[in-house]
């Protein structure tokens, strides 16, 4: 372990040092153009001037070389620094610029240097500061240092949870539950501040890495003269949305932050009964909160040098539950529940295939909406397994009292609208029900149109356009899609009329002879959501979407209930 410490640390110092070096290197260059500020103006005269070039997988880079003459307190002098900045680069047109102007200024006998007046030997022919450049070297430090800052840290927290969790393995051999230090106990801390502290460590690394690239774009002033520069726009963008979404996880933090969950036993048991009290501090405005307990599989993927980390749904189920308030600011929600068995148990033994168990806290409010995110331990325990079998719903139906679970015709969480009309009793579900995510993926299917446009305006690459540009514009639709949906549908006399769409709607008409059932379904998730529809099946075969992007399976089956019992029929 401590050599294995002892290697990351070295590989990410490596990463550390190489971004601060190159970090280093540019900033001399920056120093000495502040120098050169305060330095004298004398006439000067180009002894040999030329513009270099090199060209390497297709990008070409230019410089300026040369050397000339100058007087200074009567004694002359000859100097070929033309430049602070030494070498070939491509950022922006300085370069070529450069050449031109002085060109220009010797043919008119107006060449100027610039002596330092405390050591005449040391001149420059131009003084231009280059934020473009020093933003450059900049993302170096930020990208190279930051990555191996990272690592390096990562490596020394990773091997102090190592130790720890070894402890506690041989402490707890035949106890799982046990090997992690939050899970000692029975109550549970929400991840809501470490959610947080995650997303605005990633919305200020983006806002690093991508701010000094458009500060130079915006200081050289070429996007119109290179399209494909304009796509720099889009990170700042993507950065600003990052910030949005961090002042709102903190808005949540500091509203219910101190919220916490008390197991009855520890830990959830899978093919048994639980129980336990969510206890919220902070201001609850509504007196009903949703919860979502979810089996989910995390998986990360290394290909080539990308990683990528995917979270696949295995199981979900909810329930609407009512709250008790035991103080001003201090509410309680007490719940039971029946795991089915045959789930996987909790495991992180493998980082890149994790097993974790999800209870999630909900209510829509004004201000910060309620949203408690707890991390459980789900085990098989053998002696308190029950004997009869399990039901099929997550949380059991529970005695009288303020926390039975609500039941019929309010739906609120399927967002749905009822009304009468001519047609009978309507069911309208309006659009823009989910704009977070809608705007999102409408947003993300915008940019990689963007940068599939943009590189084949500027390559005339047809690869690019179909590859980026038909991603981007499938994934924009199916944003668009989720915005405008809308669903109307009407039950009267044994028959159902569904008239539906997102930009163009259609009509459609089940007859009650025609209808074999009404199911529920579910092929989209996000995140940890799981999005539901409604479909009808008919005797011939065929089947219909009526409804989608649903959430709350036990809403949606209670929905899907009411339309048997309005067409009379026998579930």
């Amino acid at each position: 372990m401590k050599k294995g410490t002892g290697c990351l640390t070295a590989f990410g110092g490596i990463f550390f040092i190489a971004g601060l070096a190159i970090f280093v290197w540019g900033l001399i260059a920056s120093v000495n153009v502040w120098r050169a500020q305060d330095w004298s103006v004398v006439e000067a005269k180009i002894i040999n001037l030329e513009q270099v070039s090199s060209t390497d997988d297709g990008s070409t880079t230019y410089g300026v070389k040369g050397s000339y003459r100058y007087r200074f307190n009567g004694q002359e002098y000859q100097s070929n620094q033309v430049t602070f900045y030494s070498g070939t680069d491509n950022i922006g047109d300085y370069q070529q610029q450069l050449y031109q102007n002085l060109q220009r200024a010797s043919s008119q006998r107006k060449l100027k240097a610039y002596v330092n007046p405390e050591n005449p030997q040391e001149s420059v022919l131009d003084r231009t500061m280059r934020w473009g450049m020093l933003g450059f070297h900049s993302i170096f430090l930020l990208v190279f240092g930051g990555v191996g800052l990272g690592i390096m840290l990562w490596s020394r927290w990773g091997a102090k949870r190592l130790a720890e969790k070894e402890v506690l393995q041989e402490a707890h051999s035949e106890e799982p539950w046990l090997w992690r230090k939050e899970w000692q106990g029975n109550d549970f801390k929400c991840k809501t501040k470490s959610a947080f502290k995650v997303m605005l460590g990633f919305a200020i690394i983006w806002n690093l890495i991508s701010l000094p690239g458009t500060i130079a774009v915006l200081h050289e002033g070429n996007y119109f003269k290179e399209p494909l520069q304009l796509l720099v726009f889009l990170f700042p963008l993507v950065g600003l949305g990052l910030i949005a979404i961090a002042v709102i996880y903190y808005r949540r933090e500091k509203a219910f932050g101190d919220s916490k969950l008390v197991l009855k036993q520890t830990p959830l048991v899978i093919g048994g009964r639980n129980s336990g009290t969510i206890v919220i501090n902070g201001d609850l405005k509504e007196r009903e909160v949703m919860l979502t307990l979810s089996c989910q599989k995390v998986t990360r993927r290394r290909s080539g040098k990308e990683t990528r980390t995917t979270t696949k749904l295995l199981w979900q189920d909810d329930q609407r539950l009512t709250v008790q308030q035991h103080q001003s600011q201090q509410f309680a929600v007490d719940f039971e529940v029946k795991i089915p068995e045959g789930w996987p148990e909790s495991s992180d033994a493998d980082v890149n295939n994790r097993i974790e168990w999800i209870l999630k806290v909900e209510q829509k409010q004004k201000g910060p909406d309620l949203q408690l995110l707890f991390e459980l331990p789900a085990f098989v325990v053998a002696h308190r397994l029950e004997v009869e079998p399990p039901q099929e719903d997550l949380f059991s139906e529970q005695g009288s009292g303020e926390t039975a679970p609500s039941k019929g015709g309010d739906w609120r969480y399927l967002d749905v609208i009822e009304s009468f009309s001519n047609y009978g009793k309507e069911y309208y579900f309006r659009p823009f029900r989910h704009k977070a995510l809608g705007i999102s993926t409408l947003i993300f299917g915008l940019v990689f149109f963007s940068i599939g446009l943009g590189i084949f305006i500027a390559e005339t690459s047809y690869l690019f356009l179909i590859a980026f540009g038909g991603i981007g514009f499938i994934v924009f639709l199916i944003g668009l899609n989720m915005l405008l949906f809308r669903s109307r549908i009407a039950v009267s006399s044994g028959e159902i009329i569904c008239k539906k769409g997102a930009l163009f709607n259609k009509t459609y008409r089940f007859n009650k002879s025609d209808i074999e059932k009404i199911t529920r379904a579910s092929n989209m998730s996000s995140g940890d959501k799981q999005y539901y529809h409604i479909a009808v099946n008919t005797k011939d075969g065929s089947k219909e979407v009526i409804a989608k992007y649903l959430l709350n399976s036990n809403d949606v089956d209670d929905f899907i209930d009411q339309l048997h019992s309005e067409m009379g029929m026998t579930l």
